[in-house]
């Protein structure tokens, strides 16, 4: 007697692979369209040490007390229609606009997108260091002396007015003697010649504005013809024209 084949059950069979194929239908489909895996989930890392980036102030403008540039956190940086239409980088300050900024807050370090160097290390630091036989502080190239803060710069001290002579003056006027403060310690010998000399015109610097001096003339010679302690009598040789000896007139030994 012939029995028809007996028919399996495959169902169980089926359960067990609908899994496997749906896993595998939905990475054909992502490869189809064009879908990266991500991969295994991973962590960044941030550094706890904030870094600083000076970008142009969106305010700036719309508020009166708004500066054109501010510091931020460099993963901080607001999005405006400028980052949006050319990225982020589009509204960082160049190092010359850092250079006039000065430091981040805090004496914080500025984050190398800035493109600027910023040095951390303090003279004082430095030289300690080197007293002590440790490592000496690499100084920066010399190109980029410009990107380092403004406050470095050395400001120019103007040179001091010469002070004026404390001796050589006539003290008193008497016809034609004078009366004059210089004596034998300045170098007054009697017969010695003197030029009394009168101060005219300030010269003043026309790029410094510094008081360099004044341009006297003659105003008369005399010749020595006592000399006391303190002072010394001289007798009017000759005088300019139209002039006159005054107190006060410079005297100078001829």
């Amino acid at each position: 007697m012939c029995y028809p084949p007996r028919r399996m059950n495959t169902r169980p069979l089926v359960w067990l692979l609908l899994p496997v194929l749906a896993v595998s239908g939905c990475s054909m489909l992502k490869t189809l369209v064009g879908i990266v895996d991500p991969g295994e989930p991973s962590v960044v890392i941030k550094s706890a040490e904030t870094r600083w980036l000076l970008i142009k102030n969106p305010r700036f403008g719309d508020v009166p007390s708004e500066p054109e540039y501010v510091w931020v956190e460099e993963d901080k940086v607001p999005t405006t229609i400028t980052t949006l239409l050319r990225g982020q980088s589009a509204i960082i300050a160049s190092p010359e606009i850092v250079a006039k900024y000065g430091t981040p807050p805090g004496g914080g370090k500025i984050s190398p997108r800035q493109g600027t160097m910023y040095q951390t290390a303090e003279p004082a630091k430095a030289a300690a260091g080197n007293r002590s036989g440790g490592a000496a502080v690499t100084a920066p190239p010399p190109h980029s002396a410009a990107r380092i803060t403004a406050s470095a710069v050395a400001t120019p001290v103007p040179a001091a007015v010469p002070k004026p002579p404390e001796r050589g003056y006539v003290v008193y006027v008497e016809n034609t003697r004078v009366v004059i403060d210089l004596t034998n310690l300045d170098g007054l010998q009697t017969g010695s010649l003197v030029s009394v000399r009168r101060d005219r015109i300030p010269i003043v610097h026309p790029v410094t504005g510094e008081m360099l001096g004044e341009l006297d003339e003659e105003v008369a010679t005399a010749r020595v013809t006592e000399i006391r302690d303190r002072f010394s009598v001289a007798e009017v040789q000759s005088v300019a024209p139209g002039a006159n000896v005054q107190v006060r007139d410079r005297v100078i030994p001829k």
